[in-house]
């Protein structure tokens, strides 16, 4: 192939500065074409007039043929168009789920590019209610729920200002902050509640009904704005929180007689310390410590005085004091906090498990409650649960609206949607409780013996 011919190969063929590569993956084009045109000395990293190479329109065309042979002939999987879009916002923003697939498969892909908006894929995806799409995001482990876009909101705020129910529980599901603060100083509560109807393709949702027995509302209004709010304060959510104008979610609701339902079902948290105060400041991820500004201290403490858990950060309830988010990460090592009051010094104790006597329930080496369990024994046990893991899961005490949520996810296997609920109760139990011993109870406890050899086996 000459030198010529090579540069003619490569020379936009229109006013949009495409080349016969472009166009060919623009359509959709026999892989042979596409074979050629590249062994011909085509570049796969061109780009036309607005930034966007081979690989971007081959996803606009929705065919996975070119996707493939472009990724595989050294095509950059992360390419950024003037708009900083990458094909993996294409493809999460038109719900094309297959080539999302292929995209999250490849090596090298960045889940987490965010365009000239602040917005990454999974935002363009929750915006554009590609539900199936954003359950195949969430798959992923790298995927950050807590990025913010220019309007300062989270996939989870884009979700609630969108209407889509299914969406949120997905991510709530996930570990989504239900606390994070957009731009005004709203918490997912006021989106919520300026929201008017929710839609979902999610099965039936037991909790709806709940809340709108206890709010004291039809059937009509199970999907509405109120509704939803509950089951976002039900998760967490704070109902005082106060935005930039300074009013809370309840200052929204015009009903006084459904704000006092409200107040008395979501009561504001307090002050674990002195008990007067409303708490200001909840440390994550036990959340067992929610202190008033009076008691929090200056330092964070390394853990938890409660349960002994390591403390990541700690969020504020109370609102923004800036336009971001008051998410504070540890940033130096925090000191365990000293009382004088002799009643709250025991929450200081180390945390000490009771020793198990009874000989039957240990190892050979060590009783099962003060062994370590790990996420790959649970990766084990869910083999051996077929069709018990909801039954289990009961057991563990996990709600049954959150067995809900990864019951709906019909890409999930039996096996798959066992070991899902095993890591809820793994990663939101007290860690005093989170040992093999506890686990083998809930085993013998709903026949589910055979799993139970199987935890056994991997400690003796």
């Amino acid at each position: 192939m000459s030198s010529l011919s090579s540069l003619q190969i490569n020379k936009p063929s229109d006013w949009l500065g495409r080349t016969p590569l472009m166009l060919a993956s623009e359509v959709g084009a026999d892989r042979r074409i596409i074979d050629i045109l590249i062994d011909a000395g085509g570049q796969v990293g061109a780009k036309d007039r607005w930034g966007e190479t081979a690989l971007h329109l081959a996803v606009i065309c929705d065919e996975p043929h070119p996707v493939e042979i472009l990724l595989s002939r050294g095509s950059e999987v992360n390419p950024r168009n003037e708009d900083g879009r990458t094909p993996l916002h294409v493809a999460c923003s038109r719900g094309y789920l297959h080539i999302v697939d292929i995209l999250l498969g490849h090596n090298g892909i960045d889940a987490n590019v965010v365009d000239n908006n602040g917005d990454t894929p999974l935002h363009e995806a929750v915006r554009e209610r590609k539900y199936k799409v954003v359950c195949a995001m969430l798959k992923q482990d790298s995927v950050n729920l807590e990025i913010v876009n220019k309007e300062y909101r989270t996939p989870l705020l884009e979700a609630v200002s969108n209407g889509h129910l299914g969406i949120i529980q997905r991510l709530i599901a996930r570990g989504a902050n239900v606390n994070a603060l957009n731009h005004g100083g709203n918490n997912c509560l006021h989106l919520a509640l300026a929201t008017k109807e929710f839609n979902s393709e999610v099965e039936h949702m037991t909790m709806l009904d709940q809340f709108c027995e206890e709010l004291k509302l039809g059937n009509e209004e199970r999907y509405s704005g109120v509704v939803v709010a509950s089951y976002l304060a039900h998760h967490g959510a704070n109902f005082y929180c106060k935005n930039k104008s300074g009013r809370t979610p309840l200052d929204l609701i015009e009903k006084e007689n459904l704000k006092k339902t409200l107040k008395t079902l979501f009561r504001p948290t307090q002050c674990v310390f002195c008990e007067d105060e409303v708490a200001t400041e909840t440390f994550f991820p036990c959340k067992h410590l929610s202190l008033c500004k009076k008691c929090c201290p200056q330092k964070i403490p390394k853990q938890c005085l409660k349960c002994g858990q390591n403390i990541t950060n700690k969020i504020s309830l109370e609102g923004p004091k800036s336009s971001k988010p008051e998410v504070q990460m540890l940033a130096e090592p925090p000191v365990n906090r000293t009382f004088e009051d002799k009643e709250m010094q025991t929450l200081a104790e180390p945390v000490v498990r009771p020793k198990v006597e009874d000989k039957a329930s240990q190892t050979e080496a060590q009783p099962l409650d003060i062994l370590t369990l790990e996420v790959k024994h649970l990766h084990r046990v869910s083999k051996k649960l077929a069709g018990k893991w909801q039954q289990l899961g009961r057991e563990l005490d996990i709600t049954q609206d959150d067995l809900e949520i990864i019951k709906i996810d019909h890409s999930y296997s039996v096996m798959e949607q066992g070991f899902q609920m095993l890591l809820k109760w793994f990663r939101g139990c007290d860690p005093a409780k989170r040992t093999p011993q506890t686990l083998k109870e809930a085993l013998d406890e709903t026949e589910c013996y055979t799993a139970a050899e199987c935890l056994l086996s991997d400690f003796s």
